[in-house]
């Protein structure tokens, strides 16, 4: 059920109060990978970030190690708060920390780790119609896989897909697409299940994807 929680929310809280360096358990980060192993999805990811749990704001990574015992490896990250840690079940079972150092000026902030499901980067760049339905598809499986057995009867409804967007769309451009697509208080787009399986997507090459993610409704 815990595992459950963290999936309903999206946000799992590892480590409420500020540290140097911050330590968080690898074998959380690999729990999550080696679902997605398992699935061999192409086209999502899970992906890890680090916010202040107060404001939101992304804890900004100067330096982030994996470290057994004495041993330590640089991980892959990204300054704005995302985690890129390798899957090694070695490390695992070794134990394994994962340590990040945060740049100054924030010494204030209580980091919490955010674990999201969302089409990788990568798929960005060659949306369509037919994508779109398989990314969709995907993000709800490992919704459901990592909830577990009885924790994916309680997760919220999967709606569709949130289209995150560069910048909200102009009078001409929400114009030009779909009126059953949904916009979203921030000017992102919210496409239904449904839709999705007869949507004309030459409507949304235009814009400015930068991130796919679930829809999900109570």
């Amino acid at each position: 059920m815990r595992r459950f929680s963290v999936l309903l929310i999206l946000l799992l809280s590892v480590n409420s109060v500020f540290a140097s360096p911050l330590k968080l358990n690898y074998s959380l980060f690999f729990g999550y990978m080696k679902t997605l192993k398992k699935l061999q999805y192409g086209h999502v990811t899970s992906a890890f970030y680090l916010r202040d749990k107060n404001t939101g704001s992304a804890c900004l990574i100067k330096q982030a190690d994996m470290v057994v015992d004495q041993k330590r490896e640089p991980i892959n990250f990204e300054k704005t708060g995302r985690l890129l840690p390798f899957y090694s079940d070695q490390h695992r079972k070794d134990g394994a920390m994962i340590e990040v150092d945060l740049l100054a000026g924030q010494a204030n902030y209580q980091c919490d780790l955010q674990v999201t499901v969302m089409a990788k980067e990568s798929e960005l760049d060659s949306l369509s119609s037919q994508k779109l339905v398989l990314i969709s598809e995907q993000l709800e499986g490992l919704l459901k896989k990592n909830a577990g057995m009885i924790g994916k009867y309680f997760l919220p409804d999967f709606s569709g897909v949130h289209l995150h967007l560069a910048a909200p769309l102009n009078s001409l451009q929400l114009n030009a697409i779909d009126k059953q697509i949904l916009i979203a208080q921030n000017g992102d787009l919210l496409i239904s299940k449904k839709l999705l399986a007869s949507l004309d997507f030459t409507s949304l090459s235009q814009f400015n994807i930068v991130r796919v993610s679930p829809w999900l409704s109570k």
